[in-house]
């Protein structure tokens, strides 16, 4: 065995130890936005748009405001029928944003809604995607 070829188990535990300390702040930040989105997913149920829209980034208040989000919420009840509850919840990290994807039960099947947080925890988006 050369020299360098037992360097090379040490450089590989080193990145790996260095991206397991990178990535933990970020997972731990994002089990902490669960509460926020699931607020943020029965407040929009409840109807109350202007109370939805507090966190949205300066974008999302553009993109989504509250007369268009409730427009958007009344289109979905219509497709899958009234609202039950959240069920759980999963969340992704990337870069710089946190995604948490609140289960949902609607009358007629589950759905994902998907909360996606800037770095200032404001949100950034809200898509619907299958459930976790």
């Amino acid at each position: 065995m050369t020299p360098d070829s037992r360097r090379i188990p040490v450089v590989a535990g080193l990145a790996l130890a260095l991206l397991i300390c990178t990535a933990a702040p970020a997972a731990t930040q994002g089990g902490s936005l669960v509460p926020k989105a699931v607020a943020f997913v029965r407040t929009v149920a409840k109807g109350d748009m202007q109370a939805a829209e507090a966190d949205f980034t300066h974008r999302m208040k553009q993109a989504a405001p509250p007369a268009k989000l409730g427009v958007i919420w009344r289109r979905l009840i219509r497709k899958v029928g009234p609202f039950q509850g959240t069920s759980g919840s999963k969340t992704v990290v990337q870069s710089r944003f946190i995604t948490v994807i609140v289960k949902t039960d609607f009358k007629r099947r589950a759905l994902g809604i998907a909360v996606t947080f800037d770095a200032a925890h404001r949100i950034a988006g809200v898509h619907f995607v299958p459930p976790p």
